[in-house]
């Protein structure tokens, strides 16, 4: 009995810190729902800011899976099991679905297969990977359809030693380059790497008809605003994020699906290059003066990162530029 009592005042208690903490502590995410820099990007409203926040803010690493009409025969499927990453969007053609992106969890991804049944009876036949990893909800597809990738992704694929890798099964079938326009069961689309930004393997898939872009890895919304996720050891960098991004909005799209979190606008999009460009800029500054990669954390405001690899990318290569 005891034993109990103290049970009941432990989740009690628990309950009450949640409650206090609110939705930030819930999350387990630190840079979720913080106040704005007192200093923002130039070119930057608060009310730009603001809302770029608000997204990251509704970000929730649980959640159902949802699927949404974007655009025609166009659609997008957020959240599920597996903590929901990465997003998934799904193009009904004349007699079949291409499915782009893939779920990290063959659960998941059978979650998304059943949501495609109840829009269309239509098979899925064409698959386009966005990266390399992430992507072993794959296996929950039929075999024998076309598996297309960048090719970076399909050699980083080949090697992979991690828990989530590709079953070689399901290696893509198809590789492009960087810049190549397909048109799959009657749908066009144009794939595209603007420069290795995550990783050298990521790749937008861009449809110009619906005027919308997947913009794999290039966008995650679970990062703070002025950081984002970068892999060095898979051949990413910040300048090539940057340029992915002025790449991105260069193209003819009012609707951009990042790999995790909601939708953005091409003024959202703005406004993260602008953060991101702005804490470049800031190190650049304080790299050209001598100071340490610790002197430079320290000296930059703003919530913690969810990792460090954003100031650590912009502090290495920027190190290699000015030597």
């Amino acid at each position: 009995m005891k034993t109990l009592k103290r049970l009941a005042l432990f989740v009690a208690a628990l309950c009450a810190l949640l409650a206090v903490a609110g939705p930030a502590a819930a999350q387990h995410e630190p840079f979720q729902h913080v106040p704005l820099p007192a200093e923002l990007p130039p070119g930057v409203s608060v009310a730009q800011a603001q809302r770029l926040q608000a997204i990251l803010d509704k970000f929730r690493f649980v959640e159902p899976l949802v699927v949404s009409k974007l655009k025609d025969n166009l659609y997008f499927a957020e959240g599920g099991v597996g903590r929901n990453t990465p997003n998934v969007g799904f193009v009904v053609g004349r007699t079949g679905v291409i499915l782009v992106n893939n779920k990290n969890s063959i659960d998941a991804q059978k979650a998304v297969l059943a949501e495609i049944a109840k829009v269309t009876p239509h098979p899925v036949i064409a698959n386009i990977m966005l990266h390399s990893e992430h992507e072993s909800g794959v296996a929950a597809l039929p075999g024998g359809l076309q598996i297309i990738a960048h090719q970076s992704a399909k050699r980083r694929m080949e090697v992979s030693t991690e828990a989530d890798r590709v079953p070689p099964a399901y290696f893509p079938t198809r590789t492009v380059g960087n810049d190549e326009t397909l048109t799959i069961d009657g749908v066009r689309v144009r794939l595209l790497q603007f420069a290795p930004g995550a990783t050298d393997g990521d790749l937008i898939a861009y449809f110009p008809d619906q005027r919308v872009a997947f913009a794999s890895s290039a966008l995650v919304m679970n990062f703070p605003l002025a950081s984002t996720v970068i892999h060095p050891e898979l051949g990413g960098s910040v300048g090539g994020w940057m340029e992915t991004a002025k790449g991105l909005l260069a193209l003819d799209a009012d609707t951009y699906v990042p790999d995790h979190g909601g939708l953005l606008t091409k003024e959202d999009l703005r406004t993260k290059l602008a953060f991101v460009q702005d804490r470049w800029n800031r190190v650049k500054a304080m790299v050209a003066q001598g100071k340490s990669l610790a002197e430079i954390t320290a000296a930059l405001p703003g919530p913690p990162d969810r990792d460090p690899t954003t100031l650590e990318s912009m502090y290495a290569e920027l190190q290699a530029q000015s030597k």
